[in-house]
């Protein structure tokens, strides 16, 4: 290619490759100047909707995701477990059955296996641990988590806040290492103040459970409860993919982070 040329900017240069590009073409002295943009999307996942997934790998703002391309060389979740406790995960998913867990349990009967209510549980497990490079859908975070269903009819109902507590309890007795709850209930509880206390404590054989909560969708500057019932659970907010925080999204002081 005689007439290309290649240009290389050095790490002190003010300007970007597609500022400099503009440049030379503004310039009238070259018929074509076209910026070479870096990409591994392809390479660290062959899910075709993974490009799509901005909170993993945003391409447009810098900084505004998790480095999960980077992340995955030293950690893809491998022998950790996860408990979702919500309306009940799909075992049968696609995208999710090779990382299901044959342990799981319905809080409604109280027995083994898990009841899938509604859909927002199997978004919440494919967030966390979508199976990676099996050409179907997404990439989970933790891509070779597994992955412990905990369903509830997540009603307000006759004893509902000690089924819920039930389920963290539950939780933490069968080796879960992280609890995680999108969810949150308007009436504080003691009996779910107790179950998150005792899988800090008794969690993971002694070390305690990671227990992670949202923050709300409730436009508010407080953060719900349970999310603010005990300083050390994990509270998350949500942001957009320009990094702003999400209007719908709760924060205030017992927020820890956003994604």
């Amino acid at each position: 290619m005689p007439l290309w040329y290649i240009l290389v900017l050095t790490h002190n240069c003010d300007k970007t490759i597609l500022e400099c590009a503009n440049e030379l073409f503004e310039s009238g002295d070259f018929e074509s100047s076209v910026p070479d943009f870096c990409s591994d999307d392809i390479i660290c996942s062959n899910d075709p909707m993974y490009n799509q997934q901005w909170g993993l790998h945003n391409n447009n703002y810098t900084g505004i995701d998790i480095s999960v391309n980077s992340a995955w060389n030293y950690a893809t979740g491998k022998n950790i477990k996860i408990a979702i406790i919500d309306s009940g995960v799909d075992m049968d998913h696609i995208d999710l059955v090779s990382n299901i867990s044959s342990l799981s349990y319905d809080t409604e009967t109280n027995t083994s296996p898990s009841i899938c209510y509604m859909d927002h549980a199997t978004h919440c497990a494919g967030i966390a641990a979508a199976e990676k490079d099996n050409g179907i859908q997404i990439a989970g975070v933790a891509p070779e988590a597994s992955i412990i269903s905990i369903s509830n009819e997540m009603l307000i109902s006759t004893n509902a806040p000690l089924k819920l507590a039930d389920g963290i309890t539950w939780a933490y007795q069968n080796g879960a290492d992280i609890i995680s709850n999108s969810w949150y209930y308007p009436i504080h509880h003691a009996g779910i103040d107790e179950a998150i206390q005792n899988a800090f404590q008794y969690g993971r054989q002694g070390k305690g459970c990671v227990v992670v909560f949202s923050s709300g969708n409730g436009y508010s500057s407080s953060v719900n409860y349970p999310a603010n019932c005990n300083d050390t659970i994990l509270v998350v907010g949500a942001i957009d993919k320009t990094g702003a925080r999400a209007d719908f999204s709760n924060y205030g002081t017992k927020l820890d982070l956003v994604a």
